[in-house]
């Protein structure tokens, strides 16, 4: 009988804390207003900026309004995907504000209901939208993301070009990979350019900047400051390395506009988790082979198990080559130590190329990740925006507003930067996403903890006597 007593108060209290109660009903109100309110606000200063800033992009190409209308819908929804959790602690902010400033939070508490009650409703509104927003971001954003860009690329087709996203390889071309670091408008900056269409000679070309035009079915690159390297897959030896200034590549694509419109490529974020774990897979594996690559040349052309740190494999390199000096003639050290050089930059370049598919497994599982950080950051600014109301006591919305401003770009700024560090392979994408929430959940906690046993949050007084007593201390 006492287990059925425990169980079922056990019970109780779950129901309580899921909204099963009473006054549920009635923060639930409190909470949806403020929130379809907040996020018609948010959602339209976005929409507008968005509007002002490619207002440029629109005029002047003689658009039908349809198809104006048609852009603005296919982005709003990346905007509602980042209006939405500030509206849920706007209107987490609004509710329980308004509740303790009208005293009816202290009517509530006093007639024997906890604050973890109170606060169940907010969560549990929270989880709702959480669970609505990793379906949005999973399957409603990708396909609105693609459909947007198509778009974008058809607006601006008076100038064609292949559409080249810094960070990522193009493929778009057969039998060719292209990889840019960054982007200056018409520039291409940092350029890799493989060469696939052969199986006996495989060529890489290195450019430090470059430019693309597009002349009916022909692709046409002019490059600049950079390398061709050559090397013979029959005969590893047969290695050929040429710099240059200037160069030009021409290469003739059949029905090159329309296989690329019929045949459009996604971006990282315009796929499902589905599609991105693919892309994990498939470059994950060209790493290991490229890895694989580097190891038999190592062992075979080094004799050596060194690891893939290139300051090793140059002190190895210049270590054998002073021993060439030393044993061999000068015409055999030469032809030896050119040799060597040829192989350091071979290794080199195999493993600059390691590292581009390092970086782009990384931004697929940024994105991965991504779709559950940002959802699940509704239900972290429920535990913040709930008990930060009860705190300011301030139920109107300027202050929400204010306070829900800087959380909001407290935790963007911690996201673009640890997307940042991501993809520069400095942190694990993991931690890159998580860990705006993890810092953001001790702060709910802690104002949670606060606002249930009403503690003083800080007490800046004594701090401030403290220092003014280490202050006094005289000097020794």
């Amino acid at each position: 009988m006492s287990i059925f007593r425990i169980v079922k108060r056990f019970v109780r209290k779950i129901f309580s804390f899921c909204g099963a109660w009473i006054g549920a009903r009635y923060i639930y109100r409190e909470l949806l207003f403020p929130f379809l309110f907040s996020i018609s606000v948010v959602t339209f200063v976005l929409l507008s900026n968005f509007l002002f800033k490619s207002v440029d992009r629109l005029l002047g190409k003689g658009l039908q309004l349809s198809v104006v209308l048609e852009f603005l819908y296919l982005n709003l929804a990346w905007i509602i995907a980042m209006s939405v959790p500030m509206a849920v602690l706007v209107a987490a902010l609004m509710a329980y504000g308004r509740l303790a400033e009208d005293n009816e939070i202290t009517a509530m508490r006093s007639s024997g209901i906890s604050f973890l009650t109170i606060l169940g409703p907010g969560i549990i509104f929270g989880v709702l939208i959480s669970l609505f927003m990793m379906y949005f971001h999973n399957y409603i954003l990708p396909e609105y993301n693609h459909k947007a860009r198509l778009l974008t690329g058809d607006i601006y087709r008076k100038r064609p070009g292949l559409n080249i996203e810094p960070g990522y390889f193009m493929e778009d071309i057969p039998d060719y990979s292209i990889y840019v670091k960054e982007r200056d408008d018409e520039k291409l900056k940092s350029l890799i350019i493989y060469n696939k269409d052969s199986e006996s000679v495989q060529t890489t070309i290195y450019a430090d900047s470059g430019y693309l035009k597009v002349d009916g079915n022909t692709v046409l690159f002019t490059l600049y400051s950079g390398e061709i390297h050559e090397l013979n897959l029959n005969n590893l030896e047969d290695y050929r390395r040429t710099d240059f200034q200037k160069h030009r590549i021409a290469i003739p694509v059949d029905n090159l506009m329309l296989e690329r419109r019929e045949t459009a490529r996604r971006g990282d974020r315009e796929m499902t988790i589905a599609m991105m774990r693919k892309n994990v897979e498939k470059y994950a594996k060209e790493q290991d082979k490229v890895y694989t690559k580097i190891r038999k040349m190592i062992i075979s052309e080094l004799d050596s198990t060194v690891t893939y740190n290139l300051a090793e494999l140059k002190k190895l390199i210049d270590r054998k080559k002073a021993e060439n000096e030393e044993l061999l003639s000068g015409d055999q050290a030469k032809l030896q130590n050119r040799r060597l050089n040829s192989v350091y930059s071979r290794i080199k370049g195999e493993l600059n190329l390691a590292t581009s598919y390092r970086k782009q497994v990384n931004k697929y599982k940024v994105e991965i990740y991504k779709k559950f950080s940002i959802p699940t950051a509704c239900i972290i600014f429920i535990l913040i925006g709930a008990p930060m109301g009860v705190i300011t006591k301030k139920g109107g919305i300027a202050v929400p507003a204010l306070l829900s401003l800087l959380f909001f770009l407290l935790y963007y700024i911690f996201l673009v930067g640890g997307e940042e560090l991501a993809d520069m392979l400095i942190i694990p994408p993991f931690w890159a996403m998580w860990t705006p929430n993890i810092l953001l959940l001790i702060v709910g906690v802690y104002l949670t903890y606060y606002a249930t046993w009403e503690h003083r949050a800080l007490q800046f007084s004594r701090l401030k006597k403290l220092f003014k007593r280490e202050h006094k201390k005289p000097l020794e």
